[in-house]
Formats: structure tokens, sequence, C-alpha cells
């Protein structure tokens, strides 16, 4: 008896796939016309001249999926967005703090322009820097 039932439920389970696909074919019409500059077009919309011919096509439907991705969850995602977020803000941090440094450290600082050419910061400059720099530290080392 179970054999019987387990053959039954196969022969279903097989008809069942059949018939879907078979629901899941299609026909598709493509239209074919010349232009008046002997260019061949294909197209699945009736074109508005006389002279095309129709194409039926019949083929199997299946759905576009999505490439499939390593599924991540948000709260891993989300994780790993906060953990790059700190590296970033430790590695600014240290920056500044060296920046702070060397310019409390020296009178004289040098800095390359855009264009290449290095030249001695004036007082003024440095202390605007000292002063950027600060915020830095206060943005970034909390």
């Amino acid at each position: 008896m179970n054999r019987k039932f387990s053959i039954l439920v196969a022969l279903v389970g097989i008809f069942t796939a059949y018939t879907t696909l078979l629901a899941q074919a299609k026909e598709v019409t493509v239209y074919r016309w010349v232009d008046e500059n002997n260019v061949v077009h294909y197209g699945q919309h009736e074109p508005l001249e006389d002279d095309f011919a129709e194409i039926t096509i019949e083929t199997t439907y299946s759905p576009v999926q999505a490439p499939l991705k390593e599924s991540v969850s948000a709260e891993a995602k989300e994780k790993q967005l906060s953990n790059q977020v700190a590296q970033a803000s430790n590695i600014k941090c240290k920056n500044a703090e060296a920046n702070l440094r060397t310019l409390n450290d020296f009178a004289k600082v040098e800095v390359t322009e855009k264009s290449g050419k290095s030249r001695l910061l004036t007082d003024k400059e440095r202390i605007q820097r000292i002063r950027q720099s600060e915020k830095e530290v206060e943005a970034y080392c909390k």
C-alpha cells in the first residue's frame, strides 16, 4: 500500500511540474520589416508600415531572478559600517594628533603647496593650523 501511495504521489508531482511548465510556455510575436533605406528591423510592436512579416515564437517563461548574493543581515551590515566609520575616525584622530604635535613642537614648519613648491608657514598660518588641528582632535578623538 505504501509503495502504491509513493508512486501515486510521485506521478502527481511529475504531472504538476509538467503542467506548470506548459502554463509558463508563452507565444511571443515578433514583427520584421524593411524600411525605405532597405534596413531590416525587428520589434515586438506592430510597425506602422503595411509591409511586414509576423513571426510567432514559443518560449518558456522563466522569471528573472536577482543574482545570488551572500545574505548578510541588516544588523551585520550596520555593524560592519560602524566598524569602518570607527576605523576611519581612528586614522583621522592619529593624523590630527600628529599634526598638532608637529605644529606645537616646531616653530618653523615647512609645507608643500599644490604646485609642488615648499615654503615655511608664517606664525599666523601656524596658529591657524594649530586651532584647526585642535578642532580635528576634538572631533575625531572622542
